[in-house]
């Protein structure tokens, strides 16, 4: 036979229900809580490479940098990606190294000066950005050294027709940068095969600036066709 419960039992016990009901409910907010999609975060440079994952509301960063801008892409869960371009700053550095104390000795202390950038952005305004597919674009950017081979190789072609065929080839092995894209390019002495080689190098994600057209060609009728071709006006 079961004892009764006593009244101060009973005075327990309705007292802890509405904490543990607390509890618990608290419990559930916490469980339903949707944990926010890691981003990819990705930067080339000759000085570091950034390859990373983020999930926080506040990207931050600081390091060095190749030049005057450093450009990050944001990759989302989607397979889509944004490109953000951060400023750089040169700042004077002291030596380093078993040199350094004779280095400032004999040369009055004198500094190099480095590339370094420091960087920020909220996820809600990452999110508010325009996306481009991950597909159509190309990473990372070819370094200075398999570039300058480039150069070497385009150089030292007899024919024109040549220039443009390392051009072309170099460009589907390897993510060609405008600027490298643009040196490359005035390497080929006349603009009808410059502009013929300029469409087929030219992805989907490479915007070229009316400047930069223009600085490339300078006779009328190929600029309009360049224009025509790949300006945004």
């Amino acid at each position: 036979m079961t004892a009764p419960l006593s009244r101060w039992t009973t005075a327990w016990i309705a007292f802890l229900l509405p904490a543990m009901a607390l509890a618990q409910s608290d419990t559930l907010r916490v469980d339903s809580v949707v944990p926010v999609p890691a981003l990819r975060v990705r930067s080339f440079a000759e000085a570091s490479l950034v390859d990373s994952l983020w999930s926080d509301s506040l990207w931050v960063w600081n390091g060095p940098c190749d030049g005057a801008v450093r450009a990050f892409r944001f990759e989302f869960p989607d397979s889509t990606y944004c490109r953000v371009d951060f400023p750089c700053a040169l700042e004077a550095t002291q030596p380093t190294g078993l040199n350094a104390p004779l280095t400032a000795a004999v040369g009055g202390g004198t500094q190099r000066q480095a590339w370094t950038g420091q960087a920020s952005i909220a996820r809600i305004d990452l999110e508010a950005m325009g996306r481009k597919l991950v597909a159509t674009s190309c990473f990372p950017p070819a370094s200075s050294a398999k570039f300058e081979q480039l150069l070497a190789a385009m150089e030292g072609a007899v024919f024109e027709s040549e220039k443009c065929a390392v051009l072309g080839e170099a460009s589907a092995r390897l993510c060609l940068t405008r600027p490298q894209m643009r040196q490359a390019l005035s390497l080929i002495p006349s603009e009808d095969r410059r502009l013929e080689t300029i469409e087929r190098i030219s992805r989907s994600d490479t915007e070229w600036t009316e400047p930069e057209l223009r600085e490339l060609f300078q006779l009328n009728f190929i600029l309009e066709r360049a224009l025509k071709r790949f300006a945004k006006r």
